[in-house]
């Protein structure tokens, strides 16, 4: 009798041990953080996480979600020295998802062939950015509009 009484109750805690492990490795596999980039119209560019602008991050993989809502722009997302993603290219316009493990280290986003005037810089892993770590973002708030840019705004054409 006892035998079979340690035996039920051996049982029930692998059956409970084996849920408890299931549930933490499926919260394991659920922690991956959403950021936001955005990208035109006009000269801005911009990441951000639970709608702040993203200026340190854990190191970890990440879904980046971007709106490229101008043809003339891009959104690049580089590791300072290291390797760089195209994630839209100049005459895409809409919206792409990617998943990205981001390392330590600087890193930037930007607009390739505006990279003077849109580039946001921040740090992953406890990195620190140095000198280099202003942010520009320009925003002309409508009153230059880029070619096909229908936005509004006094560009060249009108």
């Amino acid at each position: 009798m006892m035998k079979r009484s340690f035996a039920a109750v051996a049982a029930v805690a692998a059956v409970a041990l084996a849920v408890v492990a299931a549930s933490l490795a499926a919260g394991q596999s659920t922690s991956v953080s959403t950021l936001r980039g955005t990208v035109g119209p006009g000269f801005t560019i911009k990441l951000t996480k639970a709608g702040k602008v993203v200026r340190s991050l854990k190191a970890g993989t990440y879904k980046v979600t971007v709106s490229d809502r101008s043809a003339q722009h891009n959104f690049d997302l580089e590791r300072q020295r290291g390797k760089e993603r195209e994630i839209t290219s100049v005459p895409f316009v809409g919206t792409k998802t990617v998943t990205l493990k981001l390392t330590r280290g600087a890193w930037k986003v930007y607009c390739d062939p505006h990279a003077s005037v849109m580039v946001q810089r921040f740090a992953v892993g406890g990195a620190l950015l140095g000198s280099t770590a202003s942010t520009k973002t320009t925003d002309d708030h409508g009153l230059h509009a880029e070619p096909g840019d229908d936005r509004g705004g006094h560009g060249r054409d009108g």
